[in-house]
């Protein structure tokens, strides 16, 4: 299962909408929930199962001017690594992917928006992010960060 729902919102915290924030908490967060409780039945029954969550390096650095949005990925984080403990012995590996720029629509949205990428930052291609989730859904890695400078992992072995 990949769960990469996501939906951005900008600007300081003290100035984000509450009922926005409670929406983007819905679709970044309580959809991951639901859709996993949604799959868990038969990955049990299977006794074998990945899962796949995609949050954001956001999570990684102080965020301003998207705060409300790395702390709802803050929470994918987090329940991305009590589900790995809590899934272990049912033969269900929990992978966590935090994709730095990705060039696709949400980027673009947030970039003519005036959020710059940061100095030396590479925006690397869907596809790239794609061959990750594939790798992970393959090994059932923990976490797999990609970084926001040139220095992109290798995922040629998820193809051998």
């Amino acid at each position: 299962m990949l769960s990469d729902a996501g939906v951005g919102l900008q600007g300081p915290i003290a100035d984000v909408d509450a009922a926005e924030y409670r929406k983007l908490l819905d679709i970044n967060v309580v959809s991951l929930i639901e859709v996993t409780q949604a799959v868990l039945p038969a990955m049990r029954e299977r006794g074998f199962g990945r899962i796949v969550n995609v949050s954001s390096g956001t999570t990684r650095r102080v965020a301003t001017g998207v705060g409300a949005y790395a702390a709802s990925k803050a929470a994918v984080n987090m329940i991305s690594s009590v589900l790995r403990e809590e899934l272990a012995t049912d033969g269900i590996a929990v992978s966590l992917l935090l994709p730095s720029m990705t060039a696709t629509e949400f980027g673009d949205g947030i970039f003519k928006d005036g959020v710059p990428p940061r100095p030396g930052a590479v925006v690397h291609s869907a596809e790239y992010a794609a061959g990750v989730v594939l790798r992970l859904l393959r090994t059932g890695e923990g976490t797999f960060d990609i970084p926001h400078g040139p220095e992109q992992p290798d995922i040629t072995r998820v193809f051998e």
